[in-house]
């Protein structure tokens, strides 16, 4: 499977995948039901959605989403993103950064000392 697109928002999901249903085109949407939740910060490779679609059905699935993308005005309609050792290295950060300071990662020593 390679990935296709990443929609902005859940309106464009759901038109996306309504547009590829139709035409008999199997796809795939990575964090599907965990991406919704967007838990913190959006972080690319944790909570971003992406729509995958199989190689062999690739090349029409890009035509579809190109004149989509048309149709609405959008310029930036990058199909696939390439990502430097920085972005990487930032997400990372990102990640190790936020997921210290969510709440609810730690006991209490309270509640360590209530519970003897």
């Amino acid at each position: 499977m390679r990935d296709l697109y990443s929609p902005n928002n859940e309106v464009e999901l759901a038109l996306l995948k309504s547009i590829l249903d139709a035409e008999g085109i199997n796809y795939f949407v990575r964090n599907d039901k965990f991406g919704s939740l967007e838990i913190g910060p959006k972080i690319e490779l944790l909570n971003k959605k992406m729509i995958m679609v199989q190689d062999d059905q690739y090349e029409k699935a890009k035509e579809l989403l190109k004149d989509y993308l048309e149709s609405t005005g959008e310029k930036n309609g990058s199909v696939e993103k390439k990502y430097s050792i920085a972005d990487y290295v930032r997400m990372v950060i990102e990640f190790l950064l936020f997921g210290w300071i969510m709440p609810g990662m730690r006991k209490s020593k309270k509640l360590d000392n209530n519970e003897k």
